[in-house]
């Protein structure tokens, strides 16, 4: 479901903001930060 969630918010920004270099920025952004999870999995500990 994330993975869907996070192409729907390109998709918006893509074609109703028009704004391909913020969708681009944006969905590669994101999904930088999950994969760098990987590296420090606990750095952002729930409370």
């Amino acid at each position: 479901m994330a993975e869907e969630d996070l192409e729907n918010a390109g998709d918006y920004i893509l074609y109703e903001l028009k704004n391909p270099s913020a969708a681009e920025n944006t969905v590669s952004g994101i999904r930088a930060k999950i994969n760098s999870l990987v590296n420090f999995p606990e750095r952002n500990e729930l409370n």
